[in-house]
């Protein structure tokens, strides 16, 4: 178990030294089966991902491998969570919660809206759970810095937006959730759109594999 998560550590080294660094990572490659023999996998791992880490942050694509994942985990995972909060909390309509307790814009609940909506759940739900997994695919193709796609999963959540901020609004049902996320989605927009032009000046002079990536 110790030498499987020392390989895993290892190999996660091996990916922040980039392209620049890679006879680097083969070399550390090399001398982790001659520390697998001196008992001192882990210790060894642990000392390369330290130093790719270092060295890292003196690069320029180091920095921005360290920037996506800071974005993918400090912004679009939580934003994944927030939406799957969401899907629970419309879920719970279905296990037998009062009509009435459903959300509304009014001073009070509506009971001629009151069938309308408890209709709408499966429908709301589809949408919060689609926001959820376009999130958590967002971070994935962030970090992966395939940017095609991250535009593809950006245009997925504002159209999941758009149609689940009309069709709550249809409903009378409280639109402060939609609202109150309005501004880190902006956000999220805003710092995907920094990396993305982080990522074309740092290899506007790259071959065109390495812009593919």
């Amino acid at each position: 178990m110790t030498i499987a998560a020392a390989r895993g550590v290892l190999a996660l080294a091996v990916r922040c030294l980039g392209t620049d660094r890679g006879e680097w990572g083969l070399a550390m490659e090399a001398e982790f089966e001659t520390a697998v023999e001196d008992g001192k996998p882990l210790v060894f791992a642990s000392g390369c991902l330290i130093a790719a880490w270092r060295e890292m942050v003196r690069q320029g694509e180091g920095r921005l491998v360290l920037a996506k994942y800071a974005l993918a985990l400090g912004l679009l995972l939580p934003m994944a969570v927030l939406q799957f909060e969401r899907a629970i909390g419309f879920s719970s309509f279905f296990w037998g919660a009062a009509a009435y307790g459903m959300p509304g814009s009014g001073a009070g609940p509506n009971p001629y809206l009151v069938w309308s909506q408890i209709s709408a759940v499966p429908v709301l739900l589809i949408l919060w759970l689609s926001l959820a997994m376009a999130h958590l695919g967002l971070a994935w193709v962030v970090v992966d810095g395939d940017w095609p796609r991250v535009v593809k999963f950006v245009a997925l959540i504002g159209a999941a937006t758009i149609t689940l901020f009309l069709f709550m609004g249809v409903l009378l049902l409280d639109l402060s959730p939609l609202i109150s996320q309005g501004t880190a989605l902006a956000i999220e927009l805003a710092a995907i759109v920094a990396a993305a032009r982080w990522h074309a000046r740092l290899f506007s002079a790259a071959s065109p594999e390495l812009l593919a990536r």
